[in-house]
């Protein structure tokens, strides 16, 4: 069956429940354009098919560590989270959020971020770091290396490109998402294990190939606050480690490329967004 046909039959059942998502709107999230650089963590969120804009279910989780991290904020991934079409949605997703995070990091290079996604969100953040999921998917790259530095955690709730038995993965499932991740070899993308979390529970009709919606929908409930302590954690850690050193580093993560041929590629790919 071509990858597309089977979007639509397996995402369809899930315009009937996915209202049932608490669609509220997190009283914290700002714009980076005009807020302050953030001097905790600033998160930014991508929300589930068919919730409303704003954060989405997610946004608790990204609510209580803005609380318990002082100097935080989060900002929501303006993107359309639609269904009928899918694939156009989430490419959006992609090129939002990618853009996101590097106009923060030109901005606020030495403020921390956090992504946090959701089923079609948690899809967003993946292709974000490690490129497109599969080739039913317009061809997006990894993320620049370069633009990863500062990130220092990221949740993946319900993702469609989940891969079982990878070390970041937190659930029983067994199986893989209907878009199954062709690879997670990308620089990005590996260099970010250490500081992922992507929660998928056996039967999700979703991430693991199964039956359930009620099971997609469950991963706030389930692992919220797992998924709240572990970002907390991170960001501690390495708001800690900046002030001890003066260096934004990634907590955790494997050691990438530094020094002044980075900040040059920044650059470059900002101007290129421009032209």
């Amino acid at each position: 069956m071509r990858p597309s046909t089977f979007l639509a039959i397996s995402l369809a059942s899930l315009t009937t429940t996915l209202p049932t998502l608490d669609t509220r709107e997190s009283s914290n999230t700002t714009s980076s354009n005009s807020a302050p650089c953030a001097t905790g963590v600033h998160i930014i969120v991508a929300r589930a098919s068919t919730e409303v804009p704003g954060e989405g279910i997610i946004g608790a989780v990204a609510d209580q560590v803005v609380k318990a991290v002082p100097g935080s904020d989060s900002e929501a991934v303006g993107y359309p989270a639609t269904l009928l079409d899918y694939l156009t949605s989430e490419g959006t997703g992609v090129k939002v959020m990618t853009n996101m995070i590097e106009t923060y990091t030109m901005r606020c290079p030495q403020s921390k971020l956090v992504l946090m996604g959701y089923s079609q969100g948690a899809q967003v953040v993946g292709d974000v770091m490690c490129g497109t999921s599969t080739p039913a998917f317009n061809s997006t790259p990894p993320i620049l290396i370069a633009m990863t530095k500062n990130i220092v955690a990221i949740i993946q709730m319900g993702d469609p490109s989940h891969i079982p038995n990878l070390p970041q993965d937190v659930g029983d499932s067994s199986k893989a998402g209907i878009f199954k991740r062709p690879n997670t070899n990308s620089t990005s993308c590996m260099a970010m294990e250490p500081i992922t979390k992507n929660f998928c529970s056996a039967d999700d009709r979703f991430c693991d190939s199964g039956t359930s919606t009620a099971v997609h929908l469950s991963y706030v409930r389930e692992f919220g606050v797992q998924a709240r302590e572990f970002v907390i954690q991170k960001a501690r850690a390495a708001i800690m480690e900046s002030s001890n050193t003066g260096t934004p580093k990634p907590n955790g993560a494997r050691e990438a490329r530094d020094g002044p041929a980075v900040w040059m590629a920044c650059a470059f790919s900002i101007l290129m967004m421009v032209v």
